[in-house]
């Protein structure tokens, strides 16, 4: 049509001619406008991901701004498959390529990403959270468009402190359940490390791929007793997981399960597995709501799911919107390298020329703004969400910052399908004994009442193991006093009347002594020596004494007091003893009729040096082995009893004691001679039947009695409390 306009002249011959290879040189230019080819390798199934994707190509395309001279071209490579991921990348190296976007699993980036080092390969990843990518030293040419995954971790922590200090106890016990790779472990020893030991893992169950039974790991963590599970897995690990654990009773009111960033966004096909997911929380990188955010999701939601599978509704999780900045960020780095000039060179850009670029964009994307830290990672934020089975969408309940810590964004509708935090403080209920109200009580909850232990005089309810076990707990007697067959409380008042009776003997018998020994002066009395008489009647009250030191619950004053007074008694009687008939022995050991003189002031001081032994060993026994009252294991169970304590402990106190009834063995072997040696004196001046019958009953008690108490003592103290 053009050459038919023109003219027959040549001058609009040649015009013709010109226009038409103008023309047609502009369809050539156009039609070879240059390309760039990127690589993708894909390993999440998610259609919306891959959506994500070519919706990113598209934008980018569409862009005046970047790489306007250009066509982005992606070369999408999906597989589950490690192996088949590596043969790719392997084959990109060969090509040549340098730069390629993709592999999101930390378990292909393992590799990916030393082959990459060795190649000289550079990546950018939309969403591997491992740690180990952090070391530049051992991935040097791996960028990402996420935080590790102990920021995350931390975020979770505050979160777990946060409901701790409104609930209670319950949310510091956890047990963990991962998938055995790379993904599942990290997040498991990052949580393990990032809580320094404030929370106590009871159970920690790996299971490989492909499992499709957990009943092994899931009764591991039932018999653990936690009620935080920690679910470190991915999404098509958890239907299976979940409705298995309904069958072992881990899904309720009383649990919280948690689950790995994988899961933030599944929508939960299945009304079983969306209702048992109620109040399942799952950390995320945060999402600020921008105006890029807003024209993003405006699109996707225009878009036709049947072209773009995925869209059309609102962008459940962050993967999708990471997978869309992911390949922004590779697309700027690619339109510097333009801009540059280094793509029409024809020289290969080097992986740490991509990696060097990378790391200095910044970009307002539709996650937020994008900054990468020197080794890569990037600066971002992290969002603690929750499953609202009501609504079955994911909602936020916390932002979390390194600065300012735990924010709240929302309240989580858990399991229960209220706001209340669950009580994960779920113990068994009990029995009681309330020394107080005298009788036995229950806790229906297990934790309403906090049981003392019978170490003190303060105590008011103890375990109903207390109650009747033959040891004294309680300070009124209630727990071995009340529906018990043997009754401390008659015991006491029985004994006390007996040993208060033999006082009152003892008291009037001084008197006695006193009247007729000193003042009337009877020959028989003064025969018997009144002052030893005194001595022996003394010691006789102060033994009936030391009874009341065994009365009532033990207390550290009346154990150090019971050797002292026991101790000094029964010596302080058999010395006077000993001194009398001494000076008996003294007198008519001899046939001669010269006269005999032997002053009570002699025989005190004879009696004084019987018993600065007896203080001695008294002194050094309370000393370095002091008697006191104490929690100790008798018969499998831990009583409240006189035992001892100081510089040796057990068995010290035994070896005193020993060592008192030896020294008390001595003086009786004395005794024995002297009850021998003046068996055939004048009967006014005879005491050896007495001293014989002293002696015979001292050594009954050494060595039937106190055997026979020692072994009562361990199984059952009422009885010993009589022998003794």
């Amino acid at each position: 049509q053009l050459c038919m306009l023109c003219s027959t002249s040549m001058l609009r011959v040649w015009l013709c001619f010109v226009l038409l290879c103008a023309t047609l040189l502009g369809v050539v230019v156009c039609d070879n406008e240059a390309t760039f080819f990127l690589p993708l390798l894909v390993n999440n199934p998610d259609p919306a991901f891959h959506t994500a994707y070519r919706v990113a190509v598209e934008d980018i395309n569409n862009s005046s701004v970047i790489l306007p001279d250009r066509i982005l071209e992606i070369d999408l490579f999906y597989s589950l498959n490690p192996p088949v991921i590596l043969e790719r990348m392997l084959r990109h190296a060969e090509d040549g390529i340098s730069l390629i976007s993709g592999n999101e699993y930390s378990e292909f980036v393992i590799s990916t990403g030393i082959i990459g080092s060795v190649y000289d390969i550079a990546q950018f990843s939309s969403m591997v959270i491992s740690t180990a990518f952090s070391n530049k030293l051992n991935y040097p040419y791996v960028s990402r468009c996420t935080a590790p995954v102990d920021k995350e971790m931390k975020g979770l922590i505050d979160s777990f402190k946060y409901f701790s200090s409104i609930r209670g106890s319950g949310w510091n016990d956890v047990s963990i359940i991962a998938e055995g790779g790379e993904y599942g472990v990290v997040q498991a020893t990052s949580f393990i490390d990032e809580s320094q030991g404030e929370f106590d893992v009871l159970a920690y169950q790996i299971f490989i791929e492909d499992q499709e039974s957990y009943e092994v790991e899931l009764r591991e963590i039932k018999n653990s007793g936690a009620r935080v599970i920690m679910a470190f897995v991915f999404f098509y690990n958890w239907p299976s997981i979940i409705v298995q654990a309904d069958s072992f009773g881990l899904i309720g009111e009383n649990y919280v399960w948690v689950a790995s960033d994988d899961l933030y966004g599944y929508e939960f096909g299945d009304d079983t597995v969306s209702r048992l997911s109620g109040g399942l929380l799952a950390p995320s990188q945060y999402i600020p709501d921008t105006p890029e955010y807003a024209v993003f999701n405006e699109r996707w939601m225009a878009l036709d799911p049947q072209a773009y599978p995925g869209a059309g509704k609102p962008v459940q999780g962050s993967f999708p919107l990471l997978g869309y900045d992911a390949l922004f960020m590779s697309a700027l780095a690619i339109d510097q390298m333009d801009r540059k000039g280094f793509l029409d060179s024809g020289e290969r850009i080097s992986a740490e020329m991509w990696t060097s670029t990378l790391r200095n964009l910044t970009h307002n994307g539709v996650t937020g703004f994008i900054e990468l830290l020197p080794n890569g990672d990037r600066i971002a934020d992290v969002s603690i969400n929750y499953y609202n089975a009501h609504t079955k969408l994911w909602e936020s309940a916390f932002k979390w910052t390194e600065a300012e810590g735990l924010e709240e964004t929302g309240e989580v509708v858990w399991f229960s399908n209220s706001a209340d935090i669950p009580d994960l403080d779920i113990r068994e209920p009990f029995h009681y004994w309330s020394c107080d109200d005298k009788k036995r009580k229950y806790d229906e909850t297990g934790k309403a009442v906090s049981l003392d232990t019978p170490n003190g005089s303060d105590v008011d309810d103890i375990d109903e193991d207390y109650h009747c076990d033959h040891f004294i707990d309680c300070t009124n007697l209630s727990d071995e006093s009340i529906d018990c067959s043997q009754n401390y409380v008659a015991l006491f008042i029985s004994v006390g009347i007996i040993s208060s009776l033999l006082i009152l003997l003892c008291l009037l018998l001084v008197l006695f002594v006193f009247i007729f020994g000193f003042v009337l002066w009877y020959q028989r009395l003064r025969a018997a020596s009144p002052i030893f008489l005194i001595i022996i009647l003394v010691s006789m009250i102060v033994g009936y004494v030391s009874v009341f030191a065994w009365f009532g619950k033990p207390h550290p004053v009346a154990c150090a007091f019971q050797p002292w007074l026991l101790g000094l008694s029964s010596i302080s009687m058999i010395s006077a003893l000993c001194a009398k008939t001494f000076r008996i022995w003294r007198i008519f050991r001899s046939d001669s009729l010269k006269k005999q003189k032997v002053t009570d002031l002699e025989m005190l001081a004879l009696w004084l040096v019987c018993m600065i032994p007896v203080v001695l060993i008294l002194i050094i026994w309370t000393s370095i082995s002091t008697p006191t009252a104490s929690m100790k294991e008798i018969s499998g169970e831990e009583h409240y009893v006189c035992t001892t304590g100081g510089v040796t402990g057990e068995p010290g106190g035994y070896v005193f004691f020993g060592i008192l009834v030896a020294y008390g063995a001595l003086i009786l072997s004395v005794g024995a001679f002297l009850s021998i040696a003046t068996r055939k004196v004048p009967s006014l001046f005879n005491e050896s039947k007495l001293l014989a019958i002293s002696i015979y009953n001292l050594a009954f008690l050494s060595v039937v009695i106190i055997p026979t108490f020692l072994v009562l003592q361990q199984f059952n103290p009422f009885s010993a409390w009589i022998v003794r």
